[in-house]
């Protein structure tokens, strides 16, 4: 199929002019003004002509930070992501991953699947995850990082353990065939278990593997709050020390850190200016969204999930003296976001304040209930930073915008974090039509070029000749996100045509086909 785009407003070329399509890539790109004769002339020679008169043309957008390792099998469709522009996503962070499967690993995976409907895991190395994704004829760009945590806990289990010599040797070697298999790069969640349990020198020497492939290495740190600038200054330990291609995920100033979004972008370009090669990415919201465990406290958070669960049952009333007695964010801050016990469903959109005055318990006694209700974890969202400080870090040339989301369609039983849906419209009407802080073009480079280039996906984020046509057409007038806390499943407007790998894919909010890839390193 051949596609003639004209009089459209090019963002990145700053002009009007045509996009010419043909097969999967941009074949022609001209600036002139076409008359009537000229149009039909194109449809004489098998192009199907769009009018893009006062719409915007940009590349499709590049979501580096997307957790749909699973939700991509539920929904191939990826709607939350296509119809607000997004062409490409990348799955496997925060050290998480579905693929290798390990003896050690696969219980939890198994849990996470089902709840998504998915009975049977039907691969075993990541080249084989790939080739299942590839099989579903998904309708989005699908890139996967190899997760710390899985590999970690596959070859060593969850417990907190120092590796040996040995040990990393080990892991090195495992790593390294992993990211052979076509994993674009290493993923880190040391946050998380196993992750936590990890030294510096861990990271840096499996850094070094990531380096000799010409990989990039991604990090939710230690902390982002109470020791967030130490966290910092070990990401760029990390960067310096291997010459890794380095990333930071969701660069935010949280809770405690509050107050320190300045100090932690400082750390960030003087690392730069050393010539050291970090960057980050973020969501422009004032809330995250991560496991309801993570208001546990640090001694109970050892072994797979279904472990620290049994562990919290053996003593209630000393777990929620801890909980009460340990910082965390205010209960009506923490809004129940996924739980897939039946018993529980009446719960999620609801904070934790609210369902503890249901059950009439205390609000850590309601965590302890819900973990042993769902008897998995369950998604939460934590409003947890200051809109200023979010402002401040969007507008750094260094940080990329990324949903930090898993795809959803609407018939889904969950309750999201509004950036499902809305991350990469709210960012340009956020900061491009409402403050005013960011040019049209600077935006678009931050949704597109630099991820492409930090991530080192080839022939995608810009409208260039032979490129891959991954091309999203919208009004900025209309242009509006639309996803809230209280009603997330919701497409934003403004998003007239998106294609993907050369075919027109969406259309005024209609889904015509499936075309994405799945992109291989």
């Amino acid at each position: 199929m051949k596609y003639a785009i004209i009089n459209g407003y090019i963002i990145q070329k700053e002009k009007k002019g045509n996009i010419f399509i043909d097969n999967e890539v941009i074949s022609e790109i001209n600036y002139d003004n076409l008359n009537q004769e000229d149009i039909d002339n194109l449809r004489a020679n098998g192009f199907e002509v769009i009018d893009a008169n006062n719409l915007y043309v940009s590349p499709g957008f590049i979501d580096v930070h997307s957790h749909s390792d699973l939700t991509i099998i539920a929904n191939p469709d990826a709607c939350s992501a296509l119809y607000q522009g997004v062409t490409t996503i990348i799955s496997g962070n925060c050290g998480f991953a579905v693929s290798p499967l390990y003896p050690n690993t696969l219980n939890s995976i198994k849990t996470e699947a089902q709840s998504y409907n998915i009975n049977e895991l039907k691969w075993g190395s990541l080249k084989e995850y790939l080739d299942y994704i590839e099989s579903l004829d998904i309708a989005i760009n699908y890139g996967y990082l190899a997760g710390h945590g899985q590999i970690r806990a596959g070859l060593f289990g969850y417990n907190n353990i120092k590796l040996s010599e040995n040990d990393i040797e080990l892991f090195k070697n495992e790593l390294s065939k992993v990211l052979d298999d076509g994993a674009i790069g290493l993923s880190l969640g040391l946050i998380y278990i196993p992750g936590k349990f990890s030294d510096t020198k861990e990271l840096i020497e499996l850094a070094k593997v990531v380096r000799s492939k010409g990989k990039i290495l991604t990090n939710h740190m230690r902390s982002e709050s109470s020791k967030l600038l130490e966290a910092i200054q070990e990401s760029i330990t990390i960067s310096r020390e291997s010459g890794v291609n380095f990333e930071i995920s969701h660069l935010k100033a949280a809770s405690t850190a509050k107050g320190k979004a300045r100090d932690a972008c400082y750390l960030i370009e003087n690392a730069k200016k050393e010539g050291i090669n970090i960057d980050a990415d973020q969501y422009p919201y004032e809330a995250s969204n991560t496991g309801l465990s993570q208001v546990l406290p640090d001694k109970y958070l050892e072994g797979s999930i279904e472990d620290i669960i049994a562990n919290i049952s053996e003593n209630e009333e000393q777990v929620e003296i801890d909980i009460e007695n340990n910082y965390h964010t205010p209960w009506d801050k923490i809004i129940i976001s996924e739980a897939y016990n039946p018993k529980l469903l009446k719960y999620v959109g609801l904070t934790i304040d609210q369902i503890s005055k249901d059950l009439g318990l205390t609000p850590a006694k309601t965590v302890i209930y819900l973990l042993k209700t769902e008897g998995y974890d369950l998604g939460a969202i934590y409003f947890l930073m200051d809109e200023e400080e979010v402002d401040y870090i969007a507008t750094k040339p260094y940080v990329m915008v990324a949903s930090d989301s898993a795809i959803r369609c609407p018939n889904s039983l969950s309750w999201p974090h509004p950036r499902t849906y809305g991350t990469f419209v709210k960012f340009i009407n956020k900061y491009v039509k409402q403050k005013q802080v960011l040019s049209l073009k600077e935006a678009i480079y931050k949704l597109s070029e630099f991820p492409a280039k930090k991530f080192n996906i080839p022939k995608r984020g810009s409208i260039e000749k032979n490129y891959f046509a991954d091309i999203v057409i919208f009004d900025l007038n209309e242009l509006k996100d639309n996803s809230t806390y209280l009603d997330p499943h919701k497409y934003p407007e403004g998003i007239k045509y998106v294609f993907v790998n050369g075919k027109l894919t969406l259309k005024d909010n209609q889904l015509l086909n499936r075309n994405g890839k799945v992109l291989r390193f």
